[in-house]
């Protein structure tokens, strides 16, 4: 029988969530695709809420806090803002639309995108204090700016990395 860890299964969740939406996450689908028994599941998660809160937890470190870590690691505030959205155009558009969608019927999703959304935002703000603006007119900023990813997201769920980026390089440039 296959071995399976923890990663395993957030790696596959967030696949299933930009391949084939929320409702796939299942104990039943999970199982099948990694080619595991239930017993797999339940050795590493108490039931599916509890799979579903660490699923979010998994995508706020590897997709929020890692990125917030790596941008931090350069000290030029212009480089900080290239390898931001060189981290976000690397993430699957798709699986953080989907999320997104999963939030409004799924309090435990809720939550974690709340709590990515003010860690998001907060580090946005820093950015732009960084860069020079005032307090309120960083907050501004920072909400057209996440604004605008959201709104890719969600009106082009399948971009490309490129075109991702040219986009970004757009915004970016035009408040320069």
């Amino acid at each position: 029988m296959k071995k399976v860890d923890k990663k395993n299964w957030f790696e596959e969740g967030l696949k299933i969530l930009a391949n084939d939406g929320f409702q796939k996450i299942t104990i039943d689908n999970m199982c099948t695709i990694l080619k595991v028994t239930k017993g797999s599941f339940y050795h590493h998660f108490k039931n599916i809420d509890g799979y579903i809160a660490a699923l979010m937890e998994y995508w706020m470190e590897k997709n929020t806090v890692d990125f917030i870590t790596a941008t931090e690691a350069i000290t030029n505030i212009d480089e900080k803002h290239i390898r931001l959205n060189d981290l976000a155009a690397s993430a699957s558009q798709k699986a953080e639309q989907v999320i997104r969608a999963w939030s409004f019927s799924n309090e435990i999703v809720r939550k974690y995108v709340q709590q990515v959304d003010d860690m998001r935002m907060e580090y946005l703000i820093s950015l732009n204090i960084q860069s020079g603006m005032e307090k309120t007119a960083a907050k501004d900023y920072a909400i057209l700016e996440y604004g605008a990813l959201i709104g890719v997201q969600q009106l082009c769920p399948n971009i490309s990395k490129e075109h991702f980026k040219h986009l970004y390089n757009l915004f970016y440039k035009s408040t320069k």
